[in-house]
């Protein structure tokens, strides 16, 4: 094992092209029997490098991207329900974030796998500027159709973000790091909702009216130009910083290699604190020699998984394909029960606040005269009941609800820092349980309790957990697959759980103004059995990815 260099603070950049040039000799020669000895891995490759001002740039650059999706996510449920001038309804208004999951269906198994061939960070710029090209036109949709449709276009390039940019910001940190830096990432999802709905209420509770063209430019318009902000800065931060160190490896590419090394240690010595020693703020160059034998050993398997079909072909070996086929049933169960419930959240508090209950709604139900007509259809049961539902919302009502839904990610704040602290102490697998537990009970103490006040404050619980349950969710199935095929299998489990999201919205659309009871029950049931699935699933706290 070659011992490791510092650089000085005078010439990092010099003395680590120096160094790797002396190497180069190395990183292009093919027998390894005879010169090295084979006992690098990919972690041992990354362990050697210090957390440093890139590391910090890389997160907020991450963090900033992954925000992106929660946000729009969470723009659709007040988009449904103030967008008064495109005529959404009762019939209508399930198209939105249906068209939009299925977006992500679309999206994710296709920017999985090209993220895998071709580059996180090349996918990830890709995804940014789709996404940021759809919401433009969406903000400027002159029917509910075209809002639909940019939506849908949307929900593909979002897709794209969720399937990349875990793999992209972990696979930059050693082995012990790699637990807070998915929380500092999947934090952002906090803050990105903190955002949207204190922009919402900013601009909602006000009457806005601006011409351009043939159209107003009305607050929800407004909204979501907005919101692209995140977007927009991570956009730019982006373009400066290198692909995945681990994928570069990987790939064999030796120029790659060396220029996403130079870059780090430019970036890392632009900061240098007089209170913090060189050799805690530096970074360690990498054993080269090792990272030779690394890169020559696996030039002839390399040879082999050239092909789409190579890469499934791996991912259906074990042990990666139990853990898909596990990991796929509890996405799809949490994504249904959760995800599915929290899009409609502005619904149901809108639904408790103007005096109704579930269990009143269910005895008005099961003695409603017109049931006991056979010839009855389900459409017409279905429109009798939601006709005195209105799709828009006054200015009191939504200032309301946007208030309790802001209160629930403020919460959020103080469960994420709970699992900062916790996510490498009690493990990805026990964290994930126990948040995903609370927010499958949450669900039914809002039934069992009935009353308006109750539903406010579980609301607010609910949404604190089950936005914060997927930082573990996330890290532990990022940990889960092995470099070559992470990528991939993130995007099949996201279009997995978006199968279970889209399902749940059609049955909250098509049941919970026919029998509350029965859509609040189904959902809690369906969180609590996702977390049963995942007990059969290994802890990955501090173990090898490479």
């Amino acid at each position: 094992m070659v011992s490791v260099e510092k650089l000085s603070p005078k010439d990092d950049i010099n003395d680590t092209t120096k160094l790797l040039k002396e190497n180069q000799g190395l990183l292009d020669s093919d027998d390894t029997s005879d010169s090295f000895e084979i006992t690098s891995a990919v972690d041992e490759v990354v362990d050697n490098l210090k957390i440093g001002l890139f590391h910090y740039i890389l997160l907020i650059a991450c963090g900033l991207c992954y925000s992106s999706h929660p946000i729009f996510y969470q723009s659709l449920g007040i988009i449904i329900i103030t967008a008064c001038d495109l005529n959404i309804n009762a019939t209508n208004k399930g198209w939105l974030s249906i068209n939009y999951m299925i977006g992500l269906i679309v999206g994710s198994g296709l920017f999985g796998r090209l993220a895998d061939a071709y580059g996180r960070r090349r996918i990830l710029l890709t995804s940014i500027l789709i996404s940021l090209i759809s919401i433009l036109a969406s903000a400027l949709a002159y029917n509910y159709l075209m809002l639909v449709i940019m939506t849908g276009l949307n929900g593909c390039a979002m897709a794209g973000i969720c399937a990349t940019v875990h793999s992209y910001a972990l696979e930059f940190f050693p082995r012990h790091y790699r637990g807070k830096a998915g929380v500092c990432v999947s934090s952002f999802m906090i803050l990105g909702n903190i955002f949207s709905w204190g922009v919402a209420l900013l601009i909602f509770p006000r009457p806005f009216h601006a011409h351009l063209g043939r159209f107003y430019i009305t607050n929800w318009r407004l909204y979501l130009l907005v919101i692209t902000i995140p977007n927009i800065l991570s956009f730019v931060i982006l373009i400066f910083l290198p692909d995945s160190l681990r994928w570069m490896i990987c790939k064999q590419n030796k120029i790659k290699i060396m220029m996403v090394l130079h870059k780090i240690n430019r970036i890392n010595s632009c900061y240098r604190s007089q209170y913090i020693s060189h050799e805690d703020t530096s970074i360690q160059l990498m054993p080269l020699i090792d990272t030779a034998c690394l890169i020559t050993h696996s030039k002839n398997d390399h040879k082999s998984t050239g092909t789409f079909i190579v890469y499934f072909r791996k991912l259906m070996l074990s042990p990666w394909r139990g853990r898909l086929i596990l990991l796929s049933i509890a996405w799809f169960g949490y994504s249904l029960g959760d995800q599915g419930f929290t899009i409609w959240l502005p619904t149901i508090i809108s639904y408790y606040v103007s005096g109704k209950k579930c269990l009143q709604t269910y005895h008005n139900l099961s003695i409603h005269p017109l049931h006991s007509s056979s010839n009855l259809s389900f459409n017409v049961v279905y429109r009798i009941h939601s006709s005195n539902y209105s799709g828009c919302y006054s200015d009191e009502k939504i200032k309301n609800v946007i208030l309790n839904l802001l209160l629930g990610n403020l919460l959020s704040i103080p469960v994420t820092i709970l699992c900062l602290l916790l996510i490498n102490r009690v493990g990805r697998k026990i964290l994930y349980c126990f948040m995903t537990s609370v927010c499958g009970l949450s669900i039914f103490m809002i039934w069992l309790l009935d009353q308006a006040l109750s539903t406010m404050i579980l609301s607010s619980i609910f949404l604190s957990f089950t936005t914060n349950a997927w930082i573990p969710c996330k890290i532990w199935s990022s940990e889960l697959f092995c470099t070559e095929i992470r990528s991939t299998a993130i995007g099949i489990l996201i279009v997995m759980g978006n199968f279970g999201a889209i399902l749940g919205m059609i049955v909250f659309v098509l049941l919970f103004h026919v029998n509350s009871t029965a859509t609040l029950l189904l959902f809690s049931l369906l969180g609590l059995l996702s977390v049963s699935v995942t007990l059969f699933l290994p802890d990955t706290t501090a173990i090898d990815i490479g």
